[in-house]
């Protein structure tokens, strides 16, 4: 198998007296054709600069490369390499905005979005839901995300292999955004524990459970055709040292202050890189991210599934980890990739709010003359999308996080204005929609 290698410019080819030229004039060079693009909220390699338009002043874009990467400002992280060199990490401007969005978030609310408690506990239960779905999928869990769905909703037992996956997501994403952990320190034994969740019985070698990775277990990262290897972990003992320092980041024990999303984007790449575990590191890094947002009380991640947007971008996501590690080290590349992904699901979720709200309120205004509450209304919406669907206590009292008998008398009220039928069905009373449920409402 081979050892996949980005292709790097030859700087030899400039030589002393063109650098020292560039030396000289490479600010008046960058500003006067605004080099900056190359590196805000695009942070162009190498492969992408050969076939950008050359400034005048130069001969070749190995001299455009040149200035590029002697304008970028880079600042040290703690993560450090099998060399023990460290890796670096550049703030572009169009983070700002974003952070400070971000940062709305910390008064308990979503940017400008405001909830309700009923949207708050939907919003939230779907995020879990589809986050546990999509970062499976990452990872290639061929159950369809409406099958997936269906099986979390109404607490079917995981078959497959496909399915523990996205039910042990299910029920990580759960165990990091529960209050006594978020309160924790994070620790070798509660790292593990998250791992073992999402593992459960999901790995075909059972040695490889509630432990990490030796050297005997010859991990490496292949790209998803399985022919090329893409990174290959440090050794044992650089993992046993680093693991340390990184228990010290998440906990906040470093010196200095990094923003939080920063701070989450890093331990995600960190876990990447030293791939603890034998297997499922992704998700385990993606779980590590959400938690530390959500211990820093940055609630707007409670809605945004960012896995479902980076799934429809699997090879850039790889490539930032691999341009990264490859580009002397800049971890910008994987920033700005998870930056920008998480600036289109905030993007997206608004939207998704938007159209959302304007359809119930249409539907709403005119099932008011009932006296329904939040859930009822909801649930009859749900049911003239979804006429084949049911519902049942569990299924209502886990999806708007409620009470069993508030659970029991939502439906009950339901079921006797002729709205639901019902149904015994094993251990379960379900309740189904009436036919022409439409022109009755």
């Amino acid at each position: 198998m081979i050892e996949y290698k980005i292709e790097q410019p030859d700087l030899w080819k400039i030589s002393r007296e063109r650098k020292s030229f560039l030396a000289e004039n490479k600010y008046n060079i960058y500003f006067k054709y605004w080099l900056e693009k190359y590196s805000n909220e695009k942070y162009l390699f190498w492969d992408k600069i050969k076939y950008q338009e050359l400034p005048e002043e130069l001969e070749n874009h190995e001299e455009l490369w040149y200035i590029i990467i002697n304008t970028r400002l880079l600042y040290r992280t703690g993560i450090k390499n099998y060399k023990w060199e460290y890796f670096w990490l550049a703030k572009p401007k169009f983070l700002e905005e974003l952070l400070h969005n971000l940062d709305l978030s910390l008064w308990w609310k979503f940017l400008w979005i405001n909830f309700n408690d009923t949207e708050r506990k939907i919003f939230l239960q779907n995020w879990i839901t589809e986050e546990a779905i999509s970062s499976s999928q990452l990872e290639w869990a061929l159950t369809s995300s409406k099958d997936a769905r269906d099986m979390i909703a109404k607490w079917r037992k995981a078959i497959t292999k496909d399915e523990k996956m996205i039910l042990n997501n299910y029920k990580a994403m759960n165990f990091v955004n529960n209050e006594e952990f978020l309160s924790q320190k994070l620790t070798l034994e509660l790292l593990i524990e998250i791992q073992s969740i999402l593992t459960k019985d999901t790995l075909e070698n059972k040695d490889h459970e509630w432990r990490f990775r030796k050297d005997s277990d010859e991990i490496v990262v292949q790209n998803w055709e399985w022919t090329k290897i893409y990174h290959i972990p440090p050794e044992e003992k650089i993992l046993k040292e680093e693991l340390k320092n990184l228990l010290k980041y998440a906990n906040d024990e470093d010196k200095g202050f990094t923003h939080p999303f920063i701070k989450a984007v890093i331990l995600h790449f960190w876990i990447w890189y030293l791939h603890p575990f034998c297997d499922w590191n992704w998700r385990t890094a993606r779980t590590l991210f959400y938690w530390y947002l959500l211990k820093k009380w940055y609630w707007g991640f409670s809605y945004i599934p960012i896995s479902k947007v980076i799934k429809e971008s699997k090879k850039q996501y790889s490539d930032a980890y691999i341009y990264s590690e490859q580009d002397n080290n800049d971890l910008t590349y994987f920033l700005v990739y998870i930056a920008n992904k998480t600036k289109q699901a905030f993007t997206e979720f608004e939207k998704y709010v938007d159209e959302k709200r304007n359809k119930q309120k249409n539907i709403f205004n005119e099932l008011s003359h009932l006296w329904l509450n939040d859930r009822q209304n909801k649930l009859l919406v749900h049911f003239l999308e979804n006429p084949k669907s049911y519902t049942n206590n569990s299924i209502h009292k886990n999806y708007y996080g409620i009470a069993i008998d508030t659970a029991k008398r939502d439906l009950e009220l339901l079921y006797n204005k002729w709205f639901l039928t019902k149904e015994k069905q094993w251990k379960y009373v379900n309740y189904f929609p009436v036919e022409k449920l439409s022109s009755l409402l």
